[in-house]
């Protein structure tokens, strides 16, 4: 399947997650390590002496059985990545190619991962694993080392930069790079879309705007856009998404880090049995009707799929 028939596939069932009543979520994300080597300051990772939740890492076993049921079910997506760097996981290298091998086609074929590429240790093993995946997103949010790793804390600027060289131009790669950058007031003023297009040419470009509400501290000094509360609509997310932590616990979105929706757990649920739970199905009606924005955890959420006027690119 051509990448560009893959997206109108793709676009046609996630964009149409919100009104269609499906009986399989069309992208799960794993948790593969909940662990960081970077701190930004707009992470939860900044705080390591307080995160909302236990260390671990995601076990061959637990994988797997989640590799095999969605990849029976036909999910369309597989994103190998939440609270944390994946390629920490030990069992990295391993990982993708063993989702490239259930691959079914035309209905499970989107490998992604977001990564930080800040690696020393077993770097050929974990970029022949990325070679595995059909899209590969690299964190990098500014050209200037003193505005990367001020944003990117604990990153470095030159070993990121020459792993996604390496990436880039490792032979026989042939899936897709996303270069993804969050704007502050820091890098406002740098083309990083133009930069990128000179440096890697083939590679896709994308760009959010800093916003406030994922941790709960003043971040004044990053906020690019501020957010209207009044402005909700119905979570993209929980209409399309599963999420399993490093236990195979499921939760229904990226924002919900310290996992007040619990929806089920692999051990002992099938990916079936919990997409359609009643804690799942009054979720999707709740956030449907706007009930759900009155409590936490959705009351305060900064996610942009929850305000009016959001489109998800497909591309990137």
């Amino acid at each position: 399947m051509s990448v560009d028939k893959f997206h109108e596939e793709y676009r046609h069932n996630y964009v149409n997650a919100r009104t269609l009543k499906h009986d399989k979520p069309v992208d799960i994300s794993l948790e593969l390590s909940s662990f960081c080597n970077q701190h930004c300051s707009y992470c939860y990772h900044a705080d390591k002496k307080n995160l909302p939740f236990k260390q671990n890492y995601m076990l061959p076993d637990t994988f797997k059985k989640i590799i095999n049921e969605a990849a029976d079910l036909g999910v369309n997506s597989v994103k190998l990545n939440w609270r944390g760097e994946s390629t920490m996981n030990p069992w990295f290298p391993i990982m993708p190619k063993y989702v490239k091998e259930r691959a079914n086609g035309a209905t499970f074929i989107d490998r992604i991962t977001n990564s930080n590429f800040k690696f020393t240790a077993n770097t050929v093993q974990i970029i022949e694993a990325l070679c595995h995946q059909t899209k590969v997103k690299v964190s990098y949010d500014s050209f200037r080392k003193s505005v990367f790793e001020k944003q990117r804390a604990g990153g470095n600027h030159e070993i990121t930069t020459g792993n996604i060289d390496l990436f880039y131009n490792w032979p026989g790669r042939d899936n897709i790079l996303v270069i993804q950058a969050v704007r502050t007031k820091n890098n406002a003023d740098e083309d990083i879309e133009g930069e990128v297009k000179k440096r890697w040419p083939s590679a896709l470009v994308s760009i959010r705007d800093m916003v406030g509400g994922r941790v709960e501290k003043d971040l004044t000094e990053y906020t690019h856009k501020e957010r209207d509360y009044s402005e909700r609509q119905s979570c993209i997310q929980a209409h399309a998404r599963l999420i399993f932590d490093t236990q195979g616990q499921a939760t229904a979105c990226c924002p919900d880090i310290r996992q007040e929706i619990n929806l089920g757990s692999i051990r002992d649920m099938t990916i079936s049995q919990i997409w359609n739970s009643e804690a799942a199905l009054k979720l999707r009606k709740d956030l449907l009707s706007l009930k759900a924005f009155k409590n936490s955890p959705c009351k305060n959420c900064s996610s942009f799929e929850t305000f009016k006027g959001y489109q998800a690119n497909h591309e990137s």
